[in-house]
């Protein structure tokens, strides 16, 4: 198909189109026609293919360690060396990009639901952790759960929890009961702190409901779309936390998207782009300046990205 294949350029590609505006780089170059694809690649005329395992690193004899004849005195502090502790945050753009770009590229019915995962007060990080880690595993083999994005937000009382989006309905009651079962096999495995009382009245998984209705709200329908931002904002946007564990994590479906579109200065100047983009407020930054979309992203760039998007989740699939 035509949108499978943009055509090779010679020139510098220093623009860059995606959901939320427009990207100039003013030092550098871009140096793919598109922004994303981990697993898969483009080959020009054909269209996009799995990308091919890496070649088996060749083995390597290791050599044998001959003891030391002469001991090096330490001459620094006798104190031992602190371990690097990692510090992660979340990417507002790229969140905001996939979520979008998810939801833009789905066909029929469109379906978008926030869900929020939350642990008893003074619950461990690493306890947090585990305990997702685990109730994903369990939805994902229960066929209850495919796709989704998941960021860490800590609250006010220092305990963390989750927001999770996912593009399908899941049963609440069922999500919480599994949850309750990945916490008894962590206390059983002596890998949380957790009473079995405390384990037993878990119901911390909730899905985002209507504050007038209380119906579960599907934030893809026509009506919800500024609920939509609105959410992007308050759960995304303002979170400026660092974790110790990744501060956000999607599934294959969310990081096999194709987020942006790179351009040549002539192209764009061809598209009539700028009378869509805002000028009164720009980032100004000393590699790139962005500017975002008046509206909502031009037509032709979501039809592009959507088709594109598809055709590659229909291959993974």
């Amino acid at each position: 198909m035509k949108y499978l294949d943009l055509p090779t350029t010679l020139e510098d590609m220093t623009i860059s189109l995606g959901m939320n505006g427009v990207t100039i780089l003013t030092k550098t170059r871009f140096k793919a026609r598109h922004k994303g694809l981990t697993d898969i690649i483009q080959v020009p005329r054909t269209g996009f293919i799995m990308k091919p395992p890496p070649p088996p690193k060749p083995i390597r004899r290791q050599r044998k360690k001959l003891p030391s004849k002469v001991l090096i005195e330490n001459k620094g502090s006798n104190e031992p060396k602190q371990k690097r502790i990692p510090k992660y945050s979340i990417d507002k753009t790229e969140v905001t990009n996939r979520i979008r770009g998810y939801l833009n590229q789905m066909r029929g019915e469109k379906m978008l639901y926030f869900w929020t995962i939350s642990f008893p007060n003074g619950t461990p990080d690493d306890s947090a952790y585990i305990l997702l880690n685990k109730w994903l595993t369990r939805l994902r083999t229960e066929r209850m759960l495919k796709e989704y994005l998941w960021i860490a937000e800590r609250q006010e009382n220092n305990t963390i929890h989750f927001h999770m989006v996912i593009n399908q309905k899941m049963n609440v009651q069922k999500a919480n009961k599994y949850m309750r079962a990945s916490i008894m096999h962590s206390i059983n495995k002596g890998e949380i702190q957790y009473s079995r009382i405390d384990a037993m009245r878990y119901n911390g998984v909730d899905i985002a409901k209507d504050r007038k209705t209380r119906r579960v709200t599907n934030f893809a329908k026509g009506n919800k779309q500024k609920s939509l931002a609105n959410y992007l904002t308050k759960y995304i946007t303002k979170n400026n936390s660092t974790f110790t564990h990744l501060a956000w994590h999607s599934s294959r479906g969310y990081s096999n998207l194709i987020t942006a579109v790179r351009f040549t200065m002539s192209e764009y100047s061809k598209g009539n782009v700028e009378q869509l983009v805002d000028n009164e407020k720009p980032i100004i930054h000393e590699f790139y300046t962005f500017r975002r979309w008046k509206g909502s992203p031009p037509k032709d760039l979501l039809t592009y990205l959507g088709c594109l998007n598809h055709s590659i989740q229909t291959a993974l699939q």
